[in-house]
């Protein structure tokens, strides 16, 4: 603190003004600048008998010399004063100090000494000269004597010495220029030049000048003018901290202090005094300082100084003095040992602070006035502070009790009216308004009763809500306390926050309940979303927001209620401050503390509450957590551990830990594995490269831990072990974990299985570290065991290592398999690459065959002849009826192959097609269908050619979505019903549904009534019902139960929300989207309970209603059927499936033909009926899903035989795949059924031989059953990837044509006989289920 100017008028006649020395041009020559022999000779010219002078004379003189001869020494010494005039050469000054120190002596006996030893003094006030440079350092010590001498000389009983010695050292502080300066010859040789004022002043720090002077204030104890001098010195002296040094060393502080309150007329002895005090605190230790004067002497002093200067003093200066005492003051009343209460001062400063806002009768403030200038605005920020420092000493809570503190404080929790004519500026009282808030910060703990008889909660809850308003604000921020900045009222707002913030963590229960009552935690909620949304991110608003979560956390605390109030609205507010960039946490604006008062809110406020737990859950609490602990930052992780241990006790916090993703797919498993090795790696455990145990028998023992001695301690003490739990995040890591389940934890590496081994066994081997620290101990102490327990212990520790033993061998055979299944992708693409080149291989000569035979006349003369005979042999022998013929000879129609006389051609009408054709001959104006494909297949519709005012073909075309000529690589026909499939006909088996329960009714506080419950959403089961009209009759696909209702007067108990119920089509799976299965409806009238409507209001939730269930789930539709298909694509499966049955499926002869699920019913004579699937072609690897094959397979599930249809001739999907006879496509479907669910293998099964009316069928078949005769004999062939474990057993084999009906009829009596057959089982067996039971329910 600067010390202020005062006014020295009064010492006017004993403290001259020090001169001002004049600033001299740089142009001055040299010549002004050194003296020479002749300026120390000057006045040769007028008195030659001064040239005579020796200074070892003068000593002589002085040492020998009696009284009676005096006339002659003060002679000499006049001319010593003479000759040094203009200045001391470093070289005379030891014997000038000798002169003067013998002059000191004889001033006692002859008080004519007094005028020369004066004299000579005023030598020291004129500056040293050097001749050479090197004289600084050569004379060094001898000035340093000389200067110190200065100090002794104190000693002297004379009063003009002493003064002018004090002079002599404010000169050295304040240089006057020579009063002489060299005027002679410029030819003279300049030889000397004049040292810096600095060089005195450090001869005064190395001499110890200042504690000399220090202790001579003992010598001048009742001269008040010498006294002033001393302290005038000292105050120019304690600018330096060396100076300062030598001064504490000699109690500066004490002794002043001692002297302050002296008698003076002026007032400046406490002036100078509190100066140097202030020069102290400020080059000197403040706590030396502080010590010094914590006595009962300085204190009082202290004390009596400032009540004077604050009772009597009325001049501008004697307001700052009184101020500077006060801080001085105030930093010894930090001090524990300080007597302030002993001497009455704390008393006092807490009467002087208080007594302009409580009235008091004290006659010390009777007639008392501030008169509002800026030193009283001072004072009173001060006075305040000291309220605060006394404070920390519980001594003085009784005295700050009797001054009625509290009250006084309170005053200023208001909002502030414009100021009138005699009052406090603005500013000033908002500086005082924010000072007095933040003293009440610190006294209000200390004082709950008078806090509470104040209503000092109630008084900050409406300063509060002032704070978030928009009343006028006076202030404007211009305080400066008030950092929120000008035009609001933060400042405000975070000094009541850090009141209510200080009071609560006391966790005094009436306080708490106090506020809870009032409505505290939804008015700091509003707050808290008040700052968020109108303040931008800083420093301020960020400490406001920190303060609000912390009072929250202790306020809900271990209380479910005041959690129920904390409620969703609190959840809401607390997920954006979890949403912190990682940027933020160390910017410096506070993130970092408001993220832990977060997390510390978020485990005090919502854990333990169920309703709350769940709705974080459903607004990804969870995941935010998880993606905080990948910030990795420490403190952070521990806290953010803790939450996830205690969060694990509700069941559904499982499912979204695991459903958790990170950046590139990371699960939280993973992060918790992770976490895990960085904290074993910063903990020093020792694990091999691969991360196995090296120590087995501390395996998890870090350096730090190995590095501790064994000492023994009691049994109620914990071990370094028991610490180590504690300390790092291993042991929540293993807690998490455990909630979880070690198997089936996904998205983990061979190195995090290793990992986990560890991570499994972890409290075995803490367990482990506990036994052996028991035997440390028991060696350490020299503890003998008796036998069995020596064995026991033996037991013990062998067993763990063991343990150890066992991880290390699974962490070893973890590696191994990894380093297996590596080998086996290796294999796996080399075989890749391998059939690749081979492949190309066989393109590369395929094509050298085609350029052969395209480019060979007599090879294309060959393949001609061939194709001929083909032709020949596959004609038709009869022509079939109504069947129309045409020639193939066509013009202006071009083929790449040569063509047989005649070709039979069921084709479609132009006016459908418009293909290529509808420009040549061909174009017919009528086409009769009466046979082919075409009238086999049911579900298509013979056309009329259109009539003039039908609609246009092409209109037609255009209205299907599709161009005007199809594709000339598709077939019209099958182009045209692709296309009508596409728009019309989509299959759906999955709908997902968004379903939600009512909410309950609320209930009726003042009479205890309860409100009805939500209505629930039920699924029933409908025949006649496809998904997708379910759709189409519900485009939102939402499904709301209706909301119980509220308790009132005329039905106390609500009633129940009308429940939802929504008609689903048969073989529906209701699956979760985490993929729970809730239940099926496979028979009519099947109800499934999906989404419970929520509880209604009543007594245990404070009659506050509960939220209903809602969630997503997915309606998996898996077709029932007594007989499925499952085969290759075009194997004659939809063909296969129209010959037998009235179905009407796609078919063609290409390639996934049936895109969805059709069905067919088979009826017999005996009006028994069997339905039968017909599934869409698989290919290989349907089990993983290539293909949609998951979407085709899952209907295979409920089907209760399973019919093989398969090419006699083979099957090959494309130019690119392998070609598979009939065999190998038997062994693959069997080996896709297998690996997609095991089960399948155990249903009936057929198999169907399709297409046995083309030529050469019957050799296939003949081959094919003796293949399947024994099947073992060719598998050796088969990769041992398509081989299953266990090949199907067919009950029937039947060849059969689809196209002519051959066996359809002996395959439809198959079908029926092997279902009444699996028929008589199921109820035998169920028969003797029953039989069973009976008999135990008899015994």
């Amino acid at each position: 603190m600067a010390s202020p100017v005062r006014p020295e008028a009064s010492l006017t006649c004993l403290l001259p003004p020090p001169a001002i020395p004049k600033l001299r041009s740089p142009s001055c020559s040299s010549r002004r600048e050194r003296l020479s022999d002749s300026d120390f000779s000057g006045s040769l010219k007028q008195d030659n008998h001064l040239k005579s002078v020796d200074l070892n004379h003068v000593i002589k003189l002085l040492e020998e010399t009696e009284s009676s001869n005096s006339e002659e020494l003060l002679q000499a010494l006049k001319n010593v004063v003479k000759r040094y005039d203009s200045g001391i050469p470093l070289k005379e000054l030891p014997r000038i100090s000798k002169i003067l120190n013998l002059c000191a002596e004889k001033i006692q006996d002859h008080s004519d000494f007094i005028e020369p030893t004066c004299e000579i003094l005023k030598l020291y006030r004129l500056p040293f000269y050097k001749k050479k440079l090197s004289d600084e350092v050569n004379y060094a010590k001898e000035a340093q004597e000389s200067v110190a001498q200065l100090g002794y000389l104190m000693r002297v009983p004379c009063s003009q010495v002493r003064i002018q010695i004090c002079k002599c050292v404010i000169s050295f502080y304040h240089a006057e220029p020579p009063k002489k300066e060299f005027e002679g010859e410029f030819y003279l040789y300049l030889i000397y030049q004049p040292l810096s004022a600095n060089y005195k002043r450090k001869m005064v720090e190395l001499g110890g000048l200042a504690e000399t002077l220090v202790l001579a204030l003992a010598l001048v104890e009742n001269q008040l003018t010498e006294k002033l001098w001393i302290i005038k010195t000292l105050q120019h002296l304690s600018t330096s901290e060396a100076n300062c040094t030598f001064m504490m060393k000699a109690e500066a502080p004490k002794r002043l202090c001692s002297h302050m309150n002296d008698a003076d007329v002026t007032g400046q002895l406490l002036f100078r005094s509190s100066e140097v005090l202030w020069n102290l605190l400020e080059n000197a230790s403040k706590e030396e300082i502080v010590t010094q004067l914590s006595n009962l002497e300085c204190v009082h002093a202290l004390k009596e100084a400032f009540t004077n200067l604050l009772l009597h003093g009325s001049r501008h200066y004697d307001r700052q003095l009184r101020n500077d005492i006060l801080v001085i003051s105030t930093l010894i009343a930090q001090n524990p040992g300080a007597p302030m209460i002993e001497t009455g001062f704390a008393k006092q400063l807490i009467l002087f602070a208080t007594f302009v806002e409580v009235k008091s009768h004290n006659p010390l403030v009777k007639g008392l006035k501030l008169i509002y200038t800026n030193e009283d605005f001072e004072l009173k920020k001060l006075l305040l502070n000291v309220l605060t420092v006394l404070a920390k000493d519980l001594c003085t809570v009784q005295l700050l009790h009797e001054g009625r503190v509290m009250l006084a404080l309170f005053y200023y929790v208001k909002p502030h009216e414009k100021p009138g004519v005699l009052d406090w500026s603005e500013a000033q009282h908002e500086e005082l308004q924010l000072h007095a808030i933040a003293t009440l910060a610190t006294v209000a703990p200390l004082l709950v009763e008078d806090y509470m008889m104040c209503q000092g909660n109630t008084r900050l809850l409406m300063f509060l809500e002032w704070c978030t308003s928009n009343d006028p604000f006076v202030g404007q921020g211009n305080s400066f306390h008030g950092t929120g900045g000008r035009g609001n009222k933060l400042s405000q707002m975070r000094y009541c926050l850090r009141v209510l913030s200080s009071v609560v963590s006391l966790c005094d229960e009436a306080v708490n309940l106090d506020l809870c009552d009032q409505g505290a935690i939804n008015q700091l909620l509003g707050t808290l979303k008040y700052t968020a949304s109108r303040y931008k991110e800083e420093a301020i608003v960020l400490e406001i927001q920190t303060d609000i979560l912390l009072i929250l956390s202790t306020l809900c605390e271990n209380d479910p209620h005041r959690k129920e109030l904390f409620g969703w609205e609190g959840v809401d507010t607390l997920i954006p401050f979890m949403k912190l960039d990682a940027k933020k946490f160390y910017g410096g604006l506070g993130h970092n503390r408001l993220l832990f008062s977060t997390l510390d809110c978020l485990w005090c406020c919502v854990m333990g509450c169920t309703i709350l737990e769940d709705y974080f859950l459903e607004k990804e609490g969870l995941f935010l957590l998880l993606d905080l602990l990948v910030l990795n930052q420490r403190n952070v992780c521990n806290q953010i551990l803790g939450i996830l241990v205690e969060y694990c006790d509700n069941p559904k916090a499982a499912s979204h830990i695991n459903v958790w993703r990170g950046k590139k797919e990371q699960t939280a498993a993973n992060l918790l594995i992770n976490l895990w090795r960085q904290e074993e790696e910063e903990l020093g455990v020792k694990h091999d490269k691969a991360g196995r145990i090296v120590d087995l028998k501390k395996p998890l023992v870090g350096r730090f831990q190995a590095r501790q001695a064994v000492t023994p301690m009691p049994a109620s003490c914990p071990t370094v072990a028991i610490m180590d739990v504690a300390e790092n995040m291993r042991a929540k890591i293993y807690c998490i974990i455990c909630k979880l389940g070690f198997e089936n934890l996904p998205g983990l590496s061979a190195k995090d299985f290793v990992t986990l081994a560890i991570i499994r066994r972890y409290l075995d081997f803490k367990v482990g570290e506990i036994w052996g620290e028991v035997c440390a101990e028991l060696k350490e102490e020299n503890f003998r065991p008796v036998s069995p327990d020596q064995e026991a212990m033996q037991v013990i520790t062998q067993t763990f290592e063991n343990v150890g033993k066992m991880v290390v061998s699974l962490q070893t055979e973890m590696l191994e398999s990894q380093h297996y299944q590596e080998r086996q992708e290796e294999r796996k693409n080399y075989a890749k690459i391998q059939s690749l080149h081979k492949q190309t291989e066989m393109v590369n000569k395929s094509w050298e065959n085609f350029l052969t035979r395209t480019s060979n006349y007599d090879a294309l003369k060959k393949a001609k002849k061939i194709q001929e005979k083909s032709i020949e042999e596959s004609r038709a022998k009869a022509r079939q009826p109504n069947t129309i013929f045409h020639p193939t000879d066509i013009k202006n129609l071009n083929t790449t192959i040569a063509a047989g006389r005649l070709v039979t051609v069921e084709s479609t009408p132009t006016e459908l097609t418009g293909g290529p054709l509808a420009d040549t001959e061909l174009a017919l104006k009528k086409l009769p269908i009466r046979g082919g494909a075409l009238q086999r297949i049911k579900g298509v519709k013979v056309m009329e050619p259109f009539k003039k005012d039908s609609v246009s073909v092409n209109a037609f075309k255009a209205a299907a979505g599709s161009p005007l000529l199809s594709p000339p690589s598709v077939p019209s026909m099958v182009w045209l019903s692709r296309v009508l499939l596409r728009k019309y006909g989509r299959f759906m088996d999955d709908l997902r549904i968004y379903v939600k329960g009512g909410s309950g009714g609320m209930g009726h506080p003042r009479l205890g009534g309860e409100g009805g419950r939500g209505g629930d959403v039920w699924l029933v089961a409908h025949e006649k019902l496809t998904l997708k009209r379910m759709k189409s009759q519900n485009p939102k696909k939402r499904f709301l139960a209706e909301p119980g209702a509220n308790s009132k007067i005329a039905a106390l108990k609500g009633a129940k929300g009308k429940d939802c119920k929504v008609n689903v089509p048969l073989g529906i799976s209701v699956v979760t989207d985490y993929g729970k299965l809730l239940g099926e409806l496979n028979k009519p009238g099947d109800q499934l309970l999906v989404a419970r409507g929520g509880a209604g209001g009543s007594l245990m939730t404070n009659f506050l209603p509960s939220r209903g269930q809602k969630l997503s789930v997915h309606l998996d539709l898996k077709l029932i059927a007594d007989v499925g298909l499952v085969g290759f694509p075009n194997a004659g499966k939809s063909s296969l499936l129209t010959s037998i049955s009235h179905a009407t499926p796609q078919i063609a002869d290409y390639a996934f033909t049936t895109i969805n699920p059709e069905l067919g019913t088979v009826m017999y004579p005996d009006h028994k009926q069997i339905t039968v699937a017909d599934l869409p072609g698989l290919i290989e690897g349907a089990h993983e899903n290539k293909g949609r094959g998951h979407k085709f397979l899952k209907h295979v599930e409920r089907t209760k035989q399973l019919l093989f249809v398969v090419d006699v001739f083979g099957f090959q999907l494309a130019s690119k795949t392998p070609f598979r006879t009939a065999f190998e496509t038997i062994i693959l479907l069997t080996k896709e059924l297998e690996l997609y669910k095991e089960e399948l293998r155990d249903k009936p099964a057929l198999l169907a031989v399709n297409k046995m009316d083309l030529p050469n069928a019957q050799r296939n078949f003949n081959e094919l059953m003796e293949q399947l005769q024994n099947p073992q004999d060719h598998l050796h062939s088969f990769p041992k990837a398509m081989i299953p474990a266990d090949p199907v057993r067919f009950k029937e084999i039947i060849p059969v044509s689809a196209f002519t009906g051959e066996g359809t009829e002996e395959l439809i009596m198959c079908l029926r006989k092997v279902l009444d057959e699996e028929a008589e089982k199921n109820i035998e067996q169920y028969q003797r289920e029953q039989l069973h039971a009976l008999h135990l329910s008899e015994i």
